[in-house]
């Protein structure tokens, strides 16, 4: 089998949930680990592609992510495996 053994410890990985309002634009960005997406409720358009609830989406480490747009209210889940990185003003 491929993939992480269970109950491997994963160094400064982390899970997040989020809401954002219709509109809400997060601009490209990259994280320095693999990401897994999944959709709540609601409806995103990341790459192009809409995603709405119950759909799930992944990124590979340092790969160009969004820009993510809230089509409606949304809400997601986020799994980082690895440290998030450095966010940029």
């Amino acid at each position: 089998m491929k993939g992480l053994p269970l109950a491997v410890p994963v160094p400064q990985g982390s899970i997040h949930r989020l809401k954002m309002a219709a509109g809400t634009v997060i601009p490209v960005h990259y994280h320095p680990c693999d990401e897994y997406v999944y959709v709540l409720d609601g409806i995103i358009e990341t790459g192009g592609r809409q995603y709405t609830a119950g759909t799930f989406w992944t990124t590979p480490a340092n790969a160009k992510n969004g820009p993510h747009q809230a089509i409606t209210d949304v809400e997601i889940v986020t799994i980082r495996l690895g440290a998030i990185g450095v966010f940029e003003r």
